[in-house]
């Protein structure tokens, strides 16, 4: 665009120079002989470049050549014509031509300064439309993230509740099968149903402290954590669900953020469910990248799987509770994650499109 704009503003000269020099020619060569009237549509032809030029150039580009032209129509002012009235007429020629250039320029200065203030209104209209673009978006996620917290609450003391009152059931289910276990031999058939109802037992009592968790979440206890060393360690806690899924972990630490100041058993829960979550979507196996960073007093944990993606339905629901799109999930996982980050007073962002994965990151003040 640069060398386009340079390319113009030399060769626009050049052709009001080119011009003024033929239309020269041509009124010496054919005016001086000429009847009145010829004379008059080649003096005439001084207005073209003129114009030209107090339309590419403004006021200084017209005055310039108008006044060029005056000094190359001048010499007619000196010759002898057969008419005595073209003398009057040649200063009235020269005096049009200063005329013309000045208001042409003028008019055309006009217009231009006209058209940069309207590029300069539409500059900032868009600027004002973008700016006005971003609040909104922001004012969507704060109410969001508002009514999801209100949502989390709510289901939090209904979740206490129930749980409460489910794990007394279980626990006198699991001790009656305990007993009734102790009565007969393992080669019995009985002995592998009682089994199967200590198992599902134990099963659903984790689901139900599952819940409480979720309910009653265990406020930050702040301490001096090594941040990476838990990224670490939720790797190797994975390390046999990623091998079995045929999924290859990665770790990227930035070494730099070294001790930082937050709950380190929270966070390695929150990165825990994240991790989990991403295995489990590649069933058939992918790449898992763990990375760490921190900018701007910002600790940042990113989770970026190759799995099938989020569709932009689902992704909207994700941190809801009890949403799950796996046949046995709870829908507790990421709604622990989002409420672990929140009351560390952090976000928690997820970007993804349907088959090429996705990313989540945790952001939170240090």
């Amino acid at each position: 665009m640069g060398m386009v704009m340079g390319t113009r503003s030399i060769a626009r000269p050049i052709a009001i120079a080119v011009l003024l020099f033929v239309i020269t020619v041509i009124h010496f060569t054919l005016g001086s002989g000429a009847a009145g009237l010829m004379h008059s549509i080649l003096g005439h032809l001084y207005l073209v470049p003129i114009i030209m030029a107090a339309y590419w150039h403004g006021l200084a580009g017209g005055v310039a050549v108008s006044i060029a032209s005056a000094l190359l129509f001048s010499p007619h002012l000196f010759m002898h014509w057969h008419d005595p009235f073209l003398d009057i007429f040649n200063y009235v020629e020269i005096f049009l031509y200063l005329l013309i250039g000045g208001t042409t320029g003028v008019l055309s200065q006009m217009e231009r300064n006209q058209r940069r203030q309207y590029e300069q209104a539409l500059v900032r209209l868009d600027e004002s439309h973008r700016k006005l673009k971003e609040q909104t978006e922001i004012l969507f996620q704060t109410e969001e993230q508002l009514r999801r917290a209100d949502r989390l609450s709510a289901l939090g003391e209904l979740s206490a509740g129930m749980a409460h009152e489910i794990r007394n059931p279980l626990g006198s289910i699991k001790g009656a099968a305990e007993i009734l276990r102790d009565d007969y031999l393992p080669e019995d058939p009985k002995f592998e149903f009682l089994q199967i109802l200590l198992r599902e037992t134990d099963r659903l009592n984790a689901i139900v402290q599952e819940f409480l968790g979720f309910a009653r979440p265990k406020p930050p206890e702040y301490r001096e954590a090594d941040v990476n060393g838990i990224i670490e360690s939720v790797a190797a806690l994975t390390v046999q669900q990623a091998k079995k899924a045929g999924v290859v972990v990665a770790l990227h630490p930035d070494r730099s953020i070294g001790i930082r100041n937050l709950d380190g058993g929270l966070l390695q829960q929150a990165v825990l469910n994240l991790v989990l979550n991403a295995i489990q979507a590649m069933n058939g196996g992918g790449t898992l990248d763990i990375a760490t960073g921190c900018r701007d007093g910002i600790l940042s944990i990113s989770v970026a799987d190759s799995g099938p993606g989020i569709t932009p339905e689902n992704k909207k629901k994700l941190f809801t509770p009890f949403f799950t799109t796996k046949n046995n999930g709870t829908g507790l996982g990421l709604a622990i994650t989002y409420r672990i980050v929140q009351n560390h007073k952090g976000t928690i962002d997820v970007e993804s499109e349907p088959a090429k994965g996705a990313v989540f990151t945790i952001r939170i003040p240090v």
